[in-house]
């Protein structure tokens, strides 16, 4: 072989080396996509200071928050209307996210701590229907919050 010919064997060589180097390079050090994060907490926060620096009265006399199963979802909505109806009252399923859903019970004020106990406490259920007799209504914000 040539000297001339060697010399561009070599070139080529060490150019497609290069390439080939280069190539590893851009797929083993591309930057990996970072999760998103978890804004959830700053959500709140804000929420919350917002809030109380309107000065909005709450929408509900009571709120009160529980941990459910996504796949349960319609059952304990189900259950929440059924307990309202218990305590002579009406409940209705409110906005949702992909973070949970609300509903909104109205009931008696007379029944609300109990409401509160069934509504925490499943098997604490109460024995009969019990009939509001005042025309007076307290609202009940029940908000239903996925598990993580």
């Amino acid at each position: 072989m040539h000297v001339g010919g060697r010399k561009i064997l070599i070139f080529v060589a060490v150019f497609l080396g290069g390439l080939f180097a280069g190539i590893a390079l851009v797929i083993f050090l591309q930057a990996k996509p970072e999760p998103a994060p978890d804004t959830s907490k700053l959500k709140d926060l804000l929420h919350n200071t917002a809030q109380r620096e309107i000065g909005l009265p709450p929408l509900a006399d009571v709120e009160v928050e529980l941990t459910i199963d996504r796949a349960k979802l319609d059952q304990e909505i189900e259950r929440i209307k059924a307990l309202a109806a218990k305590f002579g009252g009406t409940a209705i399923q409110g906005t949702g996210d992909d973070t949970g859903t609300e509903v909104m019970a109205e009931i008696s004020p007379r029944f609300t701590g109990q409401f509160l106990e069934a509504l925490k406490h499943p098997e604490k259920q109460p024995v009969a229907d019990l009939q509001a007799e005042d025309n007076e209504n307290a609202l009940v914000q029940v908000r239903l919050k996925f598990q993580s």
